[in-house]
């Protein structure tokens, strides 16, 4: 199947579980808090009733209500700090007026010189409409509605004490109207109620239901999730030979800014995604399986090193008073090598990069037939192989790594399957948004996301390097060679005569104990007097050495020695 088929495969999975998804999440309905709260459904609260608030002191706290003899005041905790510590004696903020409170609590708080038993009430309601016939008119008039009424019995202790009143679970916002019994000054009617997520109760009751619940919304996730992932991992870095080569940390510096960093600041938004989709804390463990095969596995990888002399004029070698070059120092670079089916390519750290190669394109190197100055390097070396580039090389390595564009498929029969998907797809996101059946944002950022890579085409890379000249190599190894016996030459016209004479020397010695043999062996045994002259003689030149080695394998030695006699 091609890539541009699975994304669109995916769009269209995801717009079509999208509407799924909003529907089950507009029926989720939290439990009550119940503690010692009796709750009814009270119409006799009018709007007026509702939004009676009490009297406020200038330059007091918003949430201060204060009688003859005793005030009360109303504080809470962000629902967006998760490390904060709601209901101690320290701490809370006073509840401003328009307030929407996301956790399930408000908490009062007095001074009493004893305890002090009272009595709270707390509705919730919504603000509505309806019409009425005044004469031969009608007319619409504001009016609250789904009111439900609901106590609770507190004890306010001895001194400065902190009184929770618990709040229903409500999925939806909600308004709060809340007064102490027999105190008509200590009313608080213009606050709003809306759980976060993470305050919906789950339905466990017991070790059995626990490991029901982990393996149904996690385990099972996760271990389906690590085997798909390692296959996939698999695949791809068989493909692609490395993974994107970022390393750990900074993986761990993106996750936890992206999760941790994004948590605190949008705590309420991430609580409900992690309720409502509980399957995205298993993808999150999956994912970090798929970053540990990633960076740690490689397939058919190499570490090159590229090196480039740089060169200087200098003596010739040659003759003496000419120019010439010589390596003054050098430049170099370690790349990644990899070997495909396709070729040798040069690898570099990049997620689209890796991407790209994943679906076959890479930046292969274009000359590597050519390159003859490659050098093996032994295992226990720290790179596996090097190149010699020529030093009148602009570059090291020319390099232009894979990468992404987009890219229209031709409006023809061949692609028709495609854009007929493509416009229902679009068709099913509006129609989604239109009748309510999904959020307006997550829709519109599938929709997009999904188009994106649908028409994201990958294309290949290139890098090339300038080899050095064929001959280096064998040059190079052969002044290695010659190096110990000629190393304080400077030309190349000593480096002949040094050279002819350790030949001459190691020659001489080579033949006196040859003649030192023989004469022990045999001349001796036939001449004992001596007649016979050496094959060496202590007072031979170099030169004399050689023709005299030369005649004597001519078989003219003896003639020779007749000529010298007459």
């Amino acid at each position: 199947m091609k890539r541009a088929s699975i994304a669109l495969l995916a769009l269209v999975g995801l717009l079509v579980l999208s509407p799924i998804v909003g529907a089950v999440d507009a029926q989720q309905v939290g439990n009550e808090t119940a503690g010692n709260a009796s709750a009814t459904d009270d119409s006799d609260l009018t709007l007026d009733d509702l939004t009676k608030t009490g009297p406020r002191q200038a330059n007091s706290p918003p949430s201060v209500r204060m009688g003859q003899d005793q005030f009360f005041w109303v504080v809470y905790w962000p629902a967006n700090n998760p490390f904060a510590d709601p209901g101690s004696t320290d701490g809370g903020e006073y509840l401003p007026p328009g307030h929407t409170v996301g956790r399930n609590a408000v908490y009062l708080r007095t001074w009493t010189y004893g305890d002090q038993q009272e009595t709270v009430h707390v509705a919730y309601w919504e603000k509505g409409q309806k019409t009425v016939q005044r004469g031969n008119t009608t007319t619409t008039v504001p009016i609250a509605k789904n009111v439900t009424h609901v106590t609770h019995d507190v004890t306010f202790e001895r001194g400065r004490p902190t009184v929770k009143i618990p709040l229903r679970q409500h999925d939806e916002a909600v308004r709060v109207t809340m007064w102490i019994e027999g105190k008509e000054y200590a009313r608080w009617a213009n606050f709003g109620h809306k759980s976060i997520a993470t305050t919906q109760s789950v339905d466990i009751n017991s070790a059995g239901d626990y490991i029901a619940s982990v393996i149904v919304d996690f385990l099972l996730i996760i271990v389906i999730g690590g085997f798909a992932v390692g296959w996939l991992c698999k695949k791809g870095l068989d493909i692609a030979g490395s993974g994107p080569g970022y390393g750990y940390l900074p993986w761990i510096i993106a996750l936890s800014l992206g999760t941790g960093l994004g948590g605190l600041l949008f705590y309420e938004g991430v609580a409900s995604l992690v309720v409502n989709a509980q399957y995205v804390v298993s993808l999150y463990v999956v994912g970090l399986f798929a970053i540990i095969l990633l960076e740690t596995y490689t397939s058919n990888v190499s570490k090159a090193v590229f090196f480039r002399p740089t060169l200087e004029h200098a003596e010739s070698p040659t003759r003496e008073g000419q120019n010439s070059y010589d390596i003054i120092d050098g430049e170099m670079d370690v790349e990644k090598i990899v070997r495909t089916e396709h070729g040798v390519a040069v690898v570099k750290s990049g997620l689209f990069p890796f991407l790209a190669r994943v679906f076959g394109k890479s930046a292969r190197l274009a000359n590597v037939e050519q390159l003859r100055t490659r050098v093996p390097l032994k295992d226990d070396s720290k790179w596996d192989e090097m190149f010699v580039v020529d030093p009148e090389s602009e570059k090291l390595l020319f390099y232009e790594p894979e990468h992404w564009t987009l890219d229209w498929p031709p409006l023809d029969r061949d692609h028709g399957g495609e854009w007929l998907a493509i416009v229902g797809a679009v068709a099913l996101a509006v129609g989604s948004v239109h009748y309510g059946l999904a959020s307006f944002w997550p829709v519109v950022t599938v929709t997009i996301t999904g188009l994106l890579v649908w028409l994201a085409t990958p294309v290949d890379g290139k890098a090339a390097v300038r080899p050095a000249p064929m001959h280096l190599r064998s040059a190079f190894g052969t002044m290695v060679q010659f190096a110990e016996d000629v190393d304080d030459a400077k030309h190349l016209e000593e480096v002949k005569d040094q050279l002819d004479r350790e030949r001459v020397r190691k020659q001489r010695a080579i033949d006196e104990k040859v003649a030192d043999h023989d004469r022990t062996l045999i001349e001796e045994s036939y001449d004992p007097d001596g007649e016979v002259p050496a094959a060496i003689r202590n007072d031979d030149t170099d030169e004399s050495v050689t023709d005299h080695r030369r005649d004597a394998a001519n078989g003219s030695l003896a003639s020779d020695g007749g000529d010298d006699d007459e």
